[in-house]
């Protein structure tokens, strides 16, 4: 039976468009897709076969040089439409639809690479790889789609990426209604209902199937109904972690019953064996008893029929258990190729990922140390014009003991904590931000810190941009380095 080739959609609101995300989309070569290049999201020997899909379904390379939010805002100056979150310190309204348009892998590999063979180990060499023209089709004609459901003047960014392991797009559309943006407009409908929502999106899939029949995609699920979430790479790494180390357990299950059972079933014929020997020992007594003429011919040959019988018997069991013996043997031998197998697989998991993880982490660290030595000098500015004010409302006298006692205002500040353990706070800022929770308690813990865990649900939140989601990992990290106890250090 062949398996069912489905497509993919997923859209998501956004308050924005940071420059983390436009960089991954666009492939430029510094923060997150930088990251995502070292950490194996993409291929960079397939980067070239990406390509965006313009207006009027054009195929263009990718234009690194104007930034996606560049390109936003570019499309609602030129038709006068009002960014809401424009100002805000904090933005409140889904001003974006990021959009992932795909399909079952083999499908979308089909249509990407046709009968070309492309090596999806990790640094493999595909420069050679050229782009099949049936997913420049499928492409346009998703495009045309969007533009015809939603409005193609409010398409701002069609990329479509053949450098990961599915080829998908990335449609970043602005969710406009007569010349305002309003997501409940666009997407949910006077009803405003979660329910309203859940329809639309159902309708959506629906007529996105009649399109995607001509290339072999049929309707899937939609997330909406399943509750899929996309993972970044970190999560999948820590998710695989989880399913090897549960495949592992399952199997050791699996050899304790089993070398249970063959225990039992030893046991149970050794049992058989010593009950034999006791009834051919009967037997012997029971003819010499007849041949001495303690017992009758008639009577002997009566026991003896019935001693027979239960040997005959007891021989049978003996059998079916030594041929059940027979296969439990086999299959505890097979459960423990399995569990080597498994075990050799965690293994191997894990050094691949600390070839990765490194590089990657050097990364993050780096930048890690840039977000928080900036957030280290606003702190200590607000400390310092704290202590100036309060310094020039004193007397003489007053302002010697200030001087004198200063560390106090220092005590527990952000300053002190990146001037006492700003490497180790580092480090775990970079593994939170990594997805590498364990890591990141096990180093916290090690030099003293106190914090605890963040906790299972650590991760970006939905409506979170990068730098945000830094700055938490960043005082997440503090909290957990700081000991349990409050220090009192004077300067």
């Amino acid at each position: 039976m062949n398996k069912k080739q489905t497509q993919v959609l997923d859209i998501k609101a956004g308050k924005g468009f940071s420059m983390g995300q436009s960089n991954e989309h666009l492939r430029v070569a510094s923060m997150g897709a930088y990251i995502a290049k070292l950490s194996n999201a993409f291929d960079p020997t397939r980067e070239h076969l990406d390509f965006e899909v313009g207006k009027g379904g054009a195929i263009l390379p990718l234009d690194k040089k104007k930034s996606i939010p560049k390109r936003i805002k570019e499309n609602l100056k030129k038709r006068g439409i009002k960014d809401p979150n424009y100002g805000k310190k904090e933005p409140t309204y889904r001003t974006v639809a990021n959009i992932i348009i795909g399909g079952s892998r083999d499908m979308m590999r089909k249509l990407a690479f046709g009968n070309q063979y492309v090596d999806f180990e990790h640094g493999a060499d595909n420069s050679k790889i050229t782009r099949n023209k049936d997913i420049e089709k499928w492409a346009v004609d998703m495009y045309n789609f969007i533009g015809k459901k939603y409005g193609e003047e409010n398409i701002a960014a069609f990329i479509v990426h053949l450098d990961e392991t599915n080829p998908h797009i990335h449609c970043t559309l602005l969710p406009v209604y007569n010349n305002k943006i309003s997501w409940r407009k666009v997407f949910v409908g006077e009803e405003n209902s979660k329910a309203a929502y859940q329809r639309n999106c159902i309708q959506l899939h629906n007529e996105l199937a009649e399109v995607n029949k001509k290339y072999g995609l049929e309707r899937g699920e939609p997330i909406s109904e399943t509750g899929a979430k996309h993972r970044t790479t970190e999560q999948w790494h820590a998710q695989r972690r989880i399913e090897l180390a549960k495949e592992v357990e399952h199997k050791e299950n699996e050899v304790r019953h089993a070398s249970a059972r063959l225990k039992a079933l030893s046991t149970m014929i050794a049992n058989l064996e010593a009950t034999r020997v006791a009834l051919m020992a009967e037997i012997r007594q029971l003819e010499n008893d007849r041949d001495s003429g303690k017992i009758s011919t008639v009577e002997a040959e009566k026991r003896l029929k019935e001693l027979n019988d239960r040997i005959k018997q007891n021989q049978e069991m003996i059998l079916d258990k030594t041929a059940k013996l027979k296969i439990a043997e086999e299959q505890l031998q097979k459960v423990q190729n399995q569990t080597k197998e498994f075990e050799a697989k965690q293994e191997l998991f894990k050094k691949e990922l600390s070839k990765e993880s490194p590089i990657v982490s050097k990364k993050i660290m780096n930048e890690m140390k840039t977000v928080g030595w900036d957030m280290a000098l606003v702190d200590t500015k607000s400390k310092s014009e704290k202590y100036s004010e309060i310094r020039e409302n004193c007397t003489e006298e007053q302002r010697n003991f200030l001087d004198n006692t200063i560390g106090e205002l220092f005590d527990g500040s952000f300053l002190q904590d990146i001037s006492d353990k700003g490497v180790e706070i580092i480090q775990v800022s970079a593994c939170l931000y990594l997805g590498y929770l364990d890591k990141a308690t096990s180093v916290a813990q090690s030099c003293g810190g106190g914090g605890g865990s963040p906790g299972s649900g650590w991760g970006k939140k939905d409506d979170e941009d990068d730098l945000a989601f830094k700055r938490r990992c960043f005082l997440m990290g503090m909290n957990m380095v700081r000991p349990s106890k409050k220090r009192n250090l004077k300067r």
